[in-house]
């Protein structure tokens, strides 16, 4: 398998991201936060995002099989921060989120979406019944209903709303991000960029290039008032 490994390698490799021989790949470069009252204290000796493709790339066949190999070693192991992870080969991807020391909860991307993930947790809505599309900690519907943590009125279980962080600097960090890639891939929703519940995954409004990717990863908010180099926003707008 290959990896990407840091340019400076003071601190160790940190292998972030990968392919195997069986076209399965993986990146482990996304931390992510959760709130408060995540009942699941981190593991102080734990796996982290230095690991994960080491001791999980090299044993795969799919990205699903991805999917169920670290989600056995965080619940044995326990992890020392939050992360979010992509999966992907020939036929699918898949997106896997930590929640606390030992749970998580993954969803594979629909084939015609794309998804925008900043540094926050992202998955939605979670459907218990559809392991085609959803695969999660063994415990976890116990672990949300002991410790009282679904926020949801009609019963079903929203993992941001139930796990994620809503803090302020969410509001300018990390929402605002997602806003702007949605904004340029599917130009017909309008969102607010402060807003709470951007979708997870989202239809883009014709097939997304190569170009695409590079152009939204580098974006600074061009053509919308926030651009810090641009013309059109005052200067609290640049600096928001």
């Amino acid at each position: 398998y290959t990896s990407v490994p840091n340019a400076d390698l003071t601190e160790g490799i940190w292998g972030e991201a990968g392919i195997n021989s069986e076209n399965a790949a993986m990146s482990a470069t996304e931390t992510i936060t959760t709130n408060e009252r995540v009942a699941d204290p981190m593991v102080t000796d734990g796996i982290g995002e230095e690991d994960f493709l080491t001791i999980v790339l090299p044993y795969i066949h799919s990205a699903k099989e991805g999917v169920k190999r670290l989600g056995s070693l965080l619940e044995q192991f326990g992890t020392y921060e939050q992360n979010g992870v992509a999966f992907s080969d020939a036929d699918e991807i898949w997106f896997l989120e930590t929640i606390g020391g030992h749970h998580w909860v993954a969803q594979r991307v629909p084939d015609d979406s794309y998804v925008t993930v900043p540094n926050q947790l992202g998955i939605q809505e979670i459907n218990f019944d559809d392991s085609d599309n959803f695969v999660y900690s063994a415990d976890l519907k116990d672990f949300i209903r002991d410790n009282h943590l679904n926020l949801s009125f009609d019963g079903k279980v929203n993992s941001r709303l139930t796990f994620g962080s809503h803090a302020d600097i969410d509001h300018h960090y990390n929402t605002p991000r997602a806003w702007f890639m949605q904004k340029f891939l599917t130009p017909s929703v309008e969102q607010d960029p402060m807003s709470d519940t951007i979708p997870f995954s989202q239809k883009p409004f014709r097939k997304v290039t190569i170009e695409d990717i590079k152009y939204v990863l580098s974006g600074h908010y061009q053509d919308t008032v926030y651009d810090p180099y641009g013309t059109s926003g005052t200067e609290a707008e640049k600096h928001m």
